[in-house]
């Protein structure tokens, strides 16, 4: 090879040295967790194209000259607390050889700071780090007159939708805030005839029947005659009537027929109100009280209907150890008819709570209890501790405030769309 070839191979090496340090350096930039791992965008990890510097214990490894401070979360056995460890020139060094402070700025503006302690060889956090462990985090270290900052981020649980995504997907945003939750006994029972508003049809004196005038289900009208009875002591016919105006609910009579001396021969209801008996099971007797408002479920094509508690037996069924509970129920239409099984809800209180959220809008989300927070078009887990519920609402005891937006139909697909990100981390 010439002098000539030796200088234009010269060239193209390092023509070809220089565009891979440039690749280098404008590559994809990574945040990195406290963990030591790589996110993107959402909170999910990806294949890092550089490692992120970690410290011997898998820390993050924040340096400034000669001097780095390594931040890590510990949660084996105790709660999550950061404990940072100091070097110099690469070496340990006394953990009270700087001052520490670290803020977590949270999601919707929450903020978080943490002071410092030493503890054994490194310097422990004052507060538990609570989940999600979703944060900007800003690290301040004051080490030999000199300050040092670093800022990165670690999402969890969080991603980010336009408003034409939201919208395309239903999703729909309400604000937490105060609400009435209903604690609801879920009962079954049985419409039976309203007993104040019934007669039993008895003749006055025994006889023969020559005449039957009613049949079961037959309108009859007040002081209608329903049968007409030969007398056996005067061989004289009398009338049988109805002394209500209602339905035959019981028919216990033909032509022909001897019937003694206060036999009942026919049952007449009058079903413009009945009574819905419910059976109450025992754990909640104590829940119960006349007057709560029921609701009763009809069957297919039938309206459901309201009522009260109007009485609540004294004793309690033997054999399936429940206890009555009875509504009076009007009945204008004759649809809830005598004999018809039916299930309900007793609204055995009605509370007022602070903070609650629609029903609709939990999820699960490792082994968490959330509601998807919204700010714009940033959505994350809001971890929750829930109270009382009903078919609507839930009381929320912590993890969300009073004002906070939140997802409140179709959340699911926040939570897939995090999921797809892999943003679902396992510490």
């Amino acid at each position: 090879m010439n002098k000539k070839q030796l200088i234009s191979f010269a060239i193209v090496l390092a023509l070809g040295a220089g565009l891979t340090l440039l690749a280098l350096k404008t590559g994809k930039p990574h945040s990195h967790d406290e963990h030591g791992h790589d996110h993107d965008a959402h909170g999910g990890h990806e294949a890092a194209e550089a490692e992120v510097a970690k410290g011997p214990h898998g820390g993050r490894l924040l340096s400034d000259g000669d001097f780095a401070t390594e931040v890590t979360i510990f949660e084996r056995g105790v709660p999550p607390e950061f404990r940072v460890f100091l070097y110099e020139k690469g070496q340990p060094i006394d953990a009270s050889a700087a001052k520490v402070t670290i803020e977590l700025h949270r999601f919707g503006g929450r903020l978080d700071k943490i002071g410092f302690a030493k503890r054994q060889d490194y310097l422990l956090g004052d507060m538990e780090v609570v989940e999600p462990h979703s944060f900007d985090v800003k690290v301040v270290a004051e080490h030999g007159g000199k300050t040092s900052r670093w800022e990165y981020d670690s999402y969890k649980g969080r991603t980010t939708m336009t408003s034409e995504a939201v919208k395309n997907s239903g999703i729909v945003i309400e604000t937490a805030g105060p609400a009435k939750i209903k604690t609801a006994l879920k009962v079954n029972g049985r419409v039976v005839p309203n007993e104040d508003h019934m007669t039993h049809v008895i003749p006055r004196y025994p006889g023969v029947v020559k005449q039957v005038r009613k049949r079961l289900g037959d309108a009859v009208a007040k002081d209608e005659v329903m049968a007409v009875v030969e007398s056996n002591d005067s061989l004289q016919s009398y009338e049988v009537k109805s002394s209500i105006a209602g339905t035959v609910i019981q028919k216990h009579v033909t032509p022909g027929e001897f019937v003694k001396e206060g036999e009942m021969i026919y049952t007449v209801a009058d079903l413009g109100t009945v009574w819905v008996d419910l059976n109450v099971h025992r754990k909640d007797f104590n829940k119960l009280k006349v007057g709560e408002v029921v609701t009763l479920f009809a069957s297919e094509g039938q309206t459901n209907a309201t009522g009260a508690v109007s009485y609540i037996s004294p004793f309690g069924a033997k054999d399936t150890q429940t206890m009555l509970a009875r509504v009076e129920l009007p009945n204008p239409t004759g649809a809830w008819r005598p004999g018809l099984f039916v299930s309900g809800e007793i609204i055995a209180e009605e509370a007022e709570v602070p903070v609650a959220v629609k029903a609709s809008a939990l999820q699960t989300f490792r082994d968490w209890d959330v509601v998807f927070m919204q700010d714009g078009g940033m959505f994350e887990i809001a971890i929750l501790e829930l109270g009382r519920r009903d078919s609507e609402w839930v009381e929320v005891l912590s993890g969300l405030p009073a004002g906070q937006k939140y997802a409140a139909e179709n959340s699911f697909i926040i939570k897939a769309d995090i999921l797809k990100s892999g943003a679902s981390h396992d510490h």
